[in-house]
Order: structure tokens, then sequence, then C-alpha cells
């Protein structure tokens, strides 16, 4: 009841109606009031209703994932300062230090806004705090080991926590989140297929913009607008280190290849090379490849997904190409079930593909080729489990896992797909819905 109140409360003082109305707030961002996005029929706006209390997350969600995190816990206590693993255990990522025992109630301790996350989180234990100095008197019995997101911390930071618990034996806390991460509960397989809603309205929207001469920036800045009309986010989380993540990629013919240094297979320029994201100045041409491969983003969570378009009919080595990719892939679902392990899987991968033409250009071209086929995704970009060599922990039920099998032509451009789907106890469910065909215009 505490929070309901809290949550009202910040809502009234802060939810003030938009001049002129939600008709008016929509006219002004150039959304057409009746039909949604554009106009295309039948698509629908967010409104401020479904904006407001979409991701407060039930307390009986928290005790759920507090659980699956203390079947991996072997330290005391975790000390957790990362937003992302805050925020799946309290609810709310305002900044402080979250107290993670292995018994009990946590401790939030919170520096801005300890007002916020009393209205967002339904933790028990939430107080304020302003030096890390005040952490001994607020945490008096922090345990004898404490696990450190030591992935993802910064020294700086964690040497100015550690030195306040000079009785606790620190340890990497890291990879207990990221196990316990890796199995979703229905709530959040549900944020995730709302995201992955938000792609194939986006991939949908795509044959009707394209035109022949038109630049990848403003495809892109198309797809960021369906998307953000659609609930999305703004923000993909990424947890590597100096791995950094916009919208993803619109990549025209041979952006598709281009150099890059990000962990994935599909190419791209950009604008500037401080930032190279989504979509440069090449310019679309007919018969040459356009593939996307965007992520969608809701309360948090991430759906992905790629889609291959053109101008009038791609050459025959790249129908040809996609069609294996779709055979390919076809044959991995059929591979994702529990108690299949994610290593073996790729391996069997490689082996068929290996007896085809396309061994050199499968997941990249040259320098980009990876070693992976799947990643998991969730609160993050790139979570565990991974269909890459040697990962030999089998696959759970409910595993939420991106897909992502694509051919590279140099000089040329890509062809391939990417779904998200989730790890059921008999067929996996995919919840990028849309055909993945390469839709011709």
């Amino acid at each position: 009841m505490r929070d309901l109140q809290a949550r009202r409360s910040l809502n009234r003082r802060f939810a003030a109606p938009s001049p002129g109305g939600r008709g008016a707030r929509d006219r002004r961002l150039g959304i057409d009031c009746e039909n949604g996005v554009g106009s295309g029929a039948g698509q629908e706006t967010m409104t401020e209703q479904n904006m407001q209390l979409l991701d407060y997350v039930p307390r009986s969600e928290l005790e759920t994932r507090w659980a699956r995190v203390r079947r991996y816990m072997e330290c005391d206590a975790l000390i957790v300062l990362h937003n992302v693993g805050i925020y799946y255990l309290t609810g709310t990522t305002q900044s402080g230090v979250l107290w993670f025992p292995r018994e009990g109630e946590p401790v939030l301790a919170v520096r801005k806004s300890y007002e916020r996350a009393k209205a967002e989180s339904t933790l028990n234990n939430i107080v304020p705090f302003r030096s890390y100095s005040e952490l001994p008197s607020l945490i008096p019995n922090p345990g004898k080991t404490l696990g450190f997101e030591l992935d993802v911390v910064p020294v700086s930071t964690y040497e100015q926590v550690v030195k306040h618990f000079k009785k606790s034996t620190p340890v990497d806390g890291s990879p207990v989140l990221r196990k316990a991460r890796g199995v979703k509960t229905p709530y959040e397989v549900d944020c995730i297929r709302h995201a992955a809603q938000q792609l194939d309205r986006a991939f949908l929207d795509i044959p009707s913009q394209l035109r022949e001469g038109m630049a990848e920036i403003d495809l892109g800045a198309r797809i960021e607008f369906v998307m953000r009309s659609a609930g999305h986010q703004g923000l993909t989380r990424v947890r590597r280190f100096n791995m950094e993540m916009h919208y993803g990629a619109a990549s025209f013919g041979d952006t598709a290849a281009y150099p890059h240094s990000f962990d994935g297979p599909v190419g791209v320029r950009g604008l500037y090379t401080a930032v190279p994201a989504m979509g440069g100045r090449k310019q679309l041409r007919r018969g040459e490849p356009v593939i996307v491969d965007i992520v969608g983003g809701y309360a948090g969570y991430i759906a992905d997904g790629t889609r291959v378009y053109s101008l009038g009919p791609l050459p025959q080595e790249l129908t040809d190409a996609h069609a294996f990719i779709l055979e390919l892939n076809a044959w991995i679902e059929e591979q994702l079930r529990p108690g299949e392990i994610p290593g073996d899987i790729y391996t069997r991968i490689l082996e068929r593909v290996g007896k085809s033409t396309y061994a050199s250009k499968f997941m990249g071209a040259g320098e980009n080729q990876v070693k992976f086929v799947a990643h998991s995704v969730g609160l993050e970009l790139d979570e565990l489990p991974v269909i890459a060599p040697k990962y030999e922990v089998p696959f759970e039920a409910n595993t939420v896992m991106a897909v992502e099998p694509k051919i590279f032509f140099p000089g040329v451009g890509g062809v391939g797909t990417e779904n998200t789907y989730v790890i059921r106890d008999g067929a996996p469910e995919r919840l990028t819905t849309c055909a993945q065909e390469i839709y011709v215009v």
C-alpha cells in the first residue's frame, strides 16, 4: 500500500497534461491522431495512460527473482552498484547501493532520487544516503564475503565502496547475477514480447518507405520514429565495456560488410567516425540488399531482429544465400530445447555451413566475422547463454535467445535473418512474427 500511495502522489505532482491535450501533442510530433504512425492504418501510439505505470515491478516478481539469484549465491551477500542489477532486484534504477543478502530483506541505500525509489520499488528497506562513508551504519552486518559486479563496476567506484566493508572479503559476484538472469520470468517474457512487437511494426513499415536515392540515415530516422511512437524506451543497454548500441543498423549494399568494431556481424558506417551508429549517408540503389538489424525496447527489456529488403530483385547469389539461411534457421529452431548444449549446437551449425559455399562469408565478412550465432537478450543485449564455442551450460526453459544466422558478400552486402525466441518445454516460441523472406519492393 505504501508504494502505491507514493506512486500516486508522484504521478499527481509530475503528470500534468500537455497544452491542448493528447491530440495536440500528437499533432506536434507529426503523428496521425486517428491512425497512429504516419498514415499507416491500424497503428496506435502509446498514450500517457499506457506509459504511466507499465513498468512498476510487482513484489511477487521481485521475490521470484531473489529466489533465483540466491540459488547461485555462495557469498553471504551481494553489493550491487550497476543500474541493471539494481533494477533487476528492486524495480528501480535510482542511483545507490543495494545490499542483497542470501536470506532476508535487501537494503537499498539511495543517493538520488530517494523519493522516486520509494515510489517505484516495493522493497521495505529503502534509505537515503549522501556518502559511501554512511554504509557501515546502514549495513552494520554485511556478511563475511561480499560479491561485487567486477565485470562492470569501475575500479575507482569499487575501491570507494569496498573500503567501508573492511571485515568482509570481496569476491566476484557478476556470474551470480548473469546466470540468474539467463532464465526469464513470465513478466520478463511479456516485456520482451512487447519489444518484439515494436520490431514487427518497424519491419512492416519499411517497404513503404524505400525509394531510390534514399540515404541510410533517412531510413534509420524513420525506424526510430516508428519504434518510439510504439513505446520504444530509447535506450539499448550493453554490458560489455566500450560496446555501444543505439537502435541497431540500417545498412545499404556494401555497408553491411564495412569494417567495424562492434561484436556483431552487420557492418555500419554511421554519420561520424566518433559514433558509427545506425545509418550513414550512402544512398539506396536498385537491386542492392538493405539489411536492417534493430533492437526493440520495452520497460527495460530488449528484443533483437533482422529483416532484408530490396528495390527490385536481388542478384541470384543473394537470394540463394538467403534461402540457405532460412533453411539453416529452421534447423536451429529445432535445436532450441531445454537440455541442449549451446556449444554443441554451434559446432553442428559450422558443420552444416562448412558443406556449403558460404563458410568464409558466414556471420560476417573478413574481420567482421564473429564467433557466435545467437545470444540471449533481456535487460541487456549481450546476456547469457550464447550459441558459441565451448559454452557448455545446457539451455533451460524460458531462456530467451536472439538467433541471427547471416551471410555477407564483400563489396555487395548481406542477407539473413534474426529472431527472438523463448525456449519452451516443446517447440520454441518466436516473438518476432513477421515474414522472414526478402521484402522486394
